[in-house]
């Protein structure tokens, strides 16, 4: 039975952004969390201990994020991720992050950030966990990844940004959803294709409407 407390609610919502998750918790088929309710005082005890060393490892992680989100825009190259042999020493779970934003895998990524992964690290073409996030259509994902510091208006290295992924792959709540978080409809890429003409060639309506096409 899901239990509505908002001390386990928190829980749940934190356990995304560490690398061990409470044993409490347990995921079912529709990836909602369900919790057991403590039958006793020692066990209310164990539950507040462990709500509050979640709770430091989230701000811990969230300061990072901060911190490189910060740095990404002063610097927007962003790192390419090279081969392990290579660049072990510096992102030795990029394609992990890749693959966990490619699969809409909240809690994945939620370990690898506490890992200290650089969110806004980018493949040999420049796309970044958000842009698999956003041209796959994992909402939650986005959302998830943009809280978290990563840049909406990254480019690759011909000039899309997650905005273009989303509305090329006809992912209208992505698209609303990074356009009120300062991305930018006539943003262009090297095509000199703006969301909006992308917009125009799949004739849709509502993506046009979104974007705010005259």
């Amino acid at each position: 039975m899901k239990n509505s407390h908002p001390l386990f609610a928190g829980i749940a919502l934190l356990s995304l952004l560490t690398i061990n998750t409470v044993s409490a918790f347990e995921t079912i088929n529709n990836g909602e969390e369900v919790i057991t309710v403590p039958s006793t005082a020692e066990e209310q005890l164990l539950w507040e201990e462990a709500f509050q060393a979640e709770q430091l490892r989230a701000e811990k992680a969230r300061a990072l994020q901060k911190e490189r989100q910060a740095q990404y825009r002063a610097n927007p190259k962003p790192v390419v991720y090279q081969p392990r042999q290579q660049q072990a020493q510096h992102i030795p779970e990029a394609g992990e992050l890749f693959d966990a934003a490619s699969s809409g895998n909240i809690q994945l990524i939620g370990q690898l950030l506490a890992q200290g992964i650089d969110i806004n690290t980018a493949n040999a073409e420049g796309e970044t966990a958000l842009h698999m996030a956003a041209a796959r259509g994992h909402y939650r994902a986005v959302i998830y990844l943009v809280q978290n510091g990563a840049y909406v208006n990254a480019k690759t290295i011909k000039n899309w940004i997650p905005l273009h992924h989303a509305t090329r792959f006809n992912r209208p709540n992505i698209v609303n959803y990074l356009l009120k978080h300062n991305s930018s409809a006539y943003q262009r890429t090297s095509d000199g294709l703006s969301s909006i003409d992308m917009a125009k060639n799949l004739n849709d309506k509502r993506l046009l409407s979104i974007l705010g096409a005259r």
